[in-house]
């Protein structure tokens, strides 16, 4: 018998030490390299678990502390 779609668990995202509905917020500081700053405005606003759950994998729980660490973002 196959199995059916709603009998499929989604995987639970894991996000570290982060609040899974703590919101990721961008300070107004500017990253130097592009990439990084690009990541602080395209996630501006969303939850840790909208971002981690993006596959595929945009975001990894590290880059999240680093901008955290670095004073790029807060998480309220």
């Amino acid at each position: 018998m196959a199995k059916k779609a709603t009998d499929q668990k989604t995987k639970p995202v894991a996000t570290g030490p982060f609040d899974p509905a703590g919101i990721y917020t961008a300070t107004g500081k500017i990253a130097r390299a592009p990439h990084n700053a690009e990541r602080h405005e395209e996630f501006n606003g969303k939850t840790i678990k909208e971002i981690l759950s993006i596959k595929p994998t945009r975001m990894t729980v590290a880059d999240i502390k680093y901008d955290l660490k670095t004073g790029f973002i807060t998480i309220e």
